[in-house]
């Protein structure tokens, strides 16, 4: 009989610099809504799926990102599987540093000049990573928000998202940074 378990994990990573504060955000991008099912191969039945969700705040120098995750399957493996968790969630704030090192700056533009607008469904764009504490409001997804000009234009336009695939915007004092990141292949 299937059951469900609910986990958190309290993440606190450095941000002292926009390099750090980008890394965070890439292990973000790459923890939220991710599913993982870990499957037994000798007994297909027993598999356990495990849904990731976040939320984050910056405090000083730290990146603080609670990691919530539902499990569903066999009661009996639920909390083996949230113990492998730990190693998954590890796996992730790894290669988002990796991403991170592998970035670069697209543009920057003076912050006073962009504000965060909350975003219809349709204007949503997942592969753009906006962090969750400069919206104006309360969040359903990370990307609910998204940058917009002085006179309402997209930053970064839908022209830059579909060329770059994977961008950050990272506040750095007085300015925001775009940044591009590698992409995530199907297979990580």
């Amino acid at each position: 009989m299937a059951s469900t378990l609910e986990h958190e994990w309290q993440l606190d990573l450095p941000a002292s610099t926009p390099e750090q504060l980008l890394a965070a955000l890439a292990a973000r991008d790459r923890i939220f809504g991710e599913t993982i099912t870990f499957e037994p191969e000798d007994d297909p039945k027993a598999a356990v799926e495990a849904w990731f969700g976040t939320t984050e705040t910056l405090e000083g120098n730290a990146y603080r990102m609670a990691v919530y995750a539902e499990l569903k399957g066999p009661e009996e493996y639920l909390e083996a599987v949230c113990e492998a968790l730990d190693d998954t969630l590890a796996e992730h704030v790894e290669a988002g540093a990796l991403d991170a090192q592998d970035a670069r700056l697209l543009e920057a533009r003076p912050a006073a000049t962009i504000r965060l607008v909350k975003a219809e469904e349709k204007d949503e764009r997942p592969e753009l990573i906006v962090p969750e504490w400069l919206a104006p409001g309360e969040l359903d997804l990370p990307w609910s928000y998204r940058p917009a000009e002085e006179g309402g234009a997209w930053w970064p336009s839908d022209a830059q998202l579909e060329a770059h695939k994977r961008l950050a915007v990272v506040p750095a004092g007085d300015e925001l940074r775009l940044y591009v990141l590698p992409e995530i292949s199907d297979g990580e």
